[in-house]
């Protein structure tokens, strides 16, 4: 077989396997948030109209990457911009979410109730509508804390406050507190679903190993077909 053929074959079979759109990735990130005003910026590009994105921070359940997620971390809040030539003030908020649609258990679609407090907090955007190539930056933020629009620069409700969820919803911690008066921790999960490329701008996530292995076959595939071209002009 030549190293053309094999490299299509290992680009071919990352995204297969990588999404719920044909020719995308996803991609897996977890971290965990040390206060509650706390912000973890991620930023991707849309190779199409549509993507997913999904938190498993406070029911748990199992993320992209096949790897199974606890229960119990906070209340999250989803914020996407438009980052086209980069995040700054001017970037328009498109959209967010706090609480994600529930439906049917195991529907890709919904979020998961978490089984100690009843709750349905996780959150949820399927976007439409994105311009394909175009590049867009995920806020993660906890309840509580939302974007306050129309732009990035308008920043976020909570900002410079720390801890502020034991006063706002007090459960008696210090700290990841949540509407219903139950304590929580900072551990996040974040899904990023068809999309070209994805990346944690804060650098206080870590990738999943299924994200790292779809990345990294990509471009040893990428690698061999330079590697075959280069051989082919000797």
């Amino acid at each position: 077989m030549s190293l053309s053929r094999l490299g299509c074959l290992i680009l071919s079979a990352c995204a297969c396997s990588a999404t719920a759109t044909a020719g995308s990735l996803a991609f897996s990130f977890t971290g965990a948030f040390t206060q509650d005003d706390q912000l973890e910026l991620f930023q991707f590009t849309a190779p199409s109209a549509s993507v997913l994105v999904r938190t498993w921070s406070y029911a748990g359940g199992t993320n992209a990457a096949g790897s199974p997620i606890s229960a119990g971390g906070f209340d999250p809040i989803l914020s996407i911009f438009d980052a086209t030539g980069g995040l700054t003030a001017s970037s328009t908020l498109i959209t967010q979410n706090d609480n994600g649609p529930l439906c049917p258990l195991g529907s890709p679609a919904c979020v998961n109730i978490d089984p100690a407090s009843g709750a349905a907090f996780d959150s949820l955007l399927t976007l439409t509508g994105l311009n394909a190539g175009g590049t867009y930056a995920v806020v993660l933020s906890q309840g509580g804390n939302p974007a306050n629009g129309p732009n990035y620069g308008a920043g976020f409700l909570q900002a410079g406050a720390g801890n502020f969820t034991a006063s706002l919803y007090p459960c008696g911690g210090t700290s990841f507190c949540d509407s219903n008066l139950a304590q929580r921790n900072g551990q996040w999960a974040v899904d990023i679903v068809g999309v070209g490329t994805a990346a944690d701008v804060t650098g206080g996530g870590v990738p999943e190993p299924g994200s790292l292995f779809l990345l990294g076959s990509g471009l040893a595939a990428a690698g061999l077909l330079r590697r075959k071209r280069i051989t082919n002009r000797v």
